[in-house]
């Protein structure tokens, strides 16, 4: 699983907002692989399946600070990791990082199929409400936070399923290795008695 992120920081509210705009064109339309529909790339939230960019600009801009406007994530579960419904497992993962920021977060996020390992863009406002007081504070992103979502993203992923799914295939192979070789041993022994029975 790799989590990585940067911060747009806060400067002119007009060109913050314009980045914001030309970003999420771009994770909705550039580079789209035949394979990928539009709905495929549809700006998808916490609670929402399909949101407006527009809905989707002035919500993250109404929850900018001071030391930032909003926060660029990209999130790329690993080969073993697979994941099977990707908006589910998004909102699984940023759930994690909410409780563990203590704060409800603003966000919204698009899927890629566009390269060799699928991955989700999401858009991280730059602050918050706070769990207990419900006032608004920033939101920072530090090294301990991307180790989170990269564990989040493991757990939440098919992984375990998987590994429990191979681990059994390889007990039955094991199984059926005995078996044989049990087999085997059984019918070796009744042909010496064959063998025994004839000579007398």
């Amino acid at each position: 699983m790799i989590a990585k992120g940067s911060g747009y920081n806060r400067g002119n509210r007009e060109a913050g907002k314009a980045r914001l705009v030309a970003h999420l064109k771009y994770v909705e339309h550039r580079s789209k692989t035949e394979n990928e529909s539009r709905d495929d790339r549809r700006i998808f939230s916490k609670d929402e399946d399909v949101v407006n960019r527009r809905d989707a600009v002035d919500d993250v801009m109404d929850h900018t600070s001071t030391s930032v406007n909003y926060h660029k994530i990209v999130l790329s579960p690993g080969q073993d990791e697979p994941v099977q419904d990707w908006r589910e497992w998004t909102r699984e993962v940023m759930a994690d990082l909410e409780e563990s920021q203590g704060k409800e977060l603003h966000w919204y996020a698009v899927k890629h199929e566009n390269t060799d390992n699928p991955h989700v863009h999401v858009v991280l406002a730059g602050s918050g409400e706070n769990h207990e007081t419900g006032k608004e504070e920033p939101v920072k992103m530090y090294a301990p936070d991307y180790k989170l979502m990269r564990e989040s993203g493991r757990e939440h992923s098919e992984h375990d399923w998987y590994r429990q799914i191979g681990e059994q295939l390889k007990e039955y192979d094991r199984q059926e290795e005995r078996e044989l070789v049990e087999q085997t041993q059984d019918h070796s022994r009744d042909q010496g008695l064959d063998r025994g029975d004839f000579d007398r």
